[in-house]
């Protein structure tokens, strides 16, 4: 099967994150990424120093020129920039035979505003285009409109996602007790993905990982095996199972590194690492 995705979003020089660990990772999936730059970010050693926006012809100009000479057979969609920018995303995903995953990111690293207001009311004017929208616990929160304490709150956000046009959520969650009266424990040592079909929620688990904080790209690693396993015709859980094993394994083998070194130890080890992983379903 070749896997020829379009991956749009930003790029951090430097930095293993956005566009190049899109790339990274799907080099490691043995595909060939065309990439669409949306936004060029300052960032270096945990600081992010400024977000520079592409204006939103460059971004058309490299749609246009993509859709014109290539056949990317899928579309994994990150930081998106302005409204304008989002607009004519949007508008040429909304012709691909493909699956589109949007990983839907209204706040950076360090919590810089990466979208702004008109751009977050664009990006999320268009939610029924993507197959699977995925957000991090801190960009929930911001665009449900509420804190997201706990595991029953996050359901209760990811439903709210899903009533703004989201046919599949799939929201990070990170260490988050399973009710709010656990919250003033301490969290638990495995990190929590809750998808939502709009129907019904499924929850995966993976061990936590100390000593990981000096690793980018992991949610690259994730969500590009995930629309790899979502091209090949797999249901939305079971592309969501294979992947959280493949990009827990690749963490797992990272961690094992000094941190200069784990970026590098995780994307190589994305390539090799077995897909099996636990899905509950509620």
């Amino acid at each position: 099967m070749q896997f020829h995705p379009l991956v749009i979003g930003a790029l951090y020089p430097g930095i293993e994150r956005g566009l190049k660990a899109d790339l990274l990772s799907t080099q490691a999936l043995s595909g060939t990424a065309h990439p669409i730059c949306t936004a060029h970010v300052v960032a270096g050693h945990g600081i992010v120093t400024d977000v520079l926006n592409v204006p939103s012809d460059t971004v058309a100009a490299q749609l246009e020129h993509v859709f014109e000479t290539q056949l990317p057979t899928a579309a994994k969609v990150g930081i998106i920039g302005d409204a304008a920018a989002a607009n004519h995303v949007f508008e040429h995903l909304s012709t691909m035979d493909g699956p589109v995953v949007y990983d839907l990111t209204v706040s950076g690293p360090s919590g810089e505003d990466v979208l702004g207001q008109r751009g977050l009311k664009a990006a999320t004017s268009h939610l029924e285009i993507p197959d699977l929208v995925t957000l991090r616990r801190q960009d929930a929160a911001l665009v449900a409109g509420m804190e997201i304490p706990s595991l029953d709150d996050a359901q209760v956000a990811a439903q709210r996602v899903a009533q703004q046009g989201a046919a599949q959520v799939l929201l990070r969650c990170g260490k988050l007790p399973t009710h709010f009266y656990e919250t003033d424990n301490s969290p638990p040592d495995y990190a929590l993905d809750l998808f939502f079909d709009g129907e019904d929620f499924a929850l995966f688990e993976a061990p936590r990982l100390a000593n990981i904080d000096a690793l980018h790209g992991a949610s690259s690693g994730l969500l590009l095996p995930v629309l790899r396993n979502l091209q090949a015709g797999d249901a939305y859980e079971e592309a969501l199972q294979k992947a959280k094993g493949r990009v827990s394994e690749a963490l797992r083998t990272a961690n094992q590194q000094p941190s200069a070194h784990q970026s590098s130890t995780f994307f190589d080890a994305l390539e090799n690492a077995p897909t099996l992983s636990e899905v509950k379903e509620d």
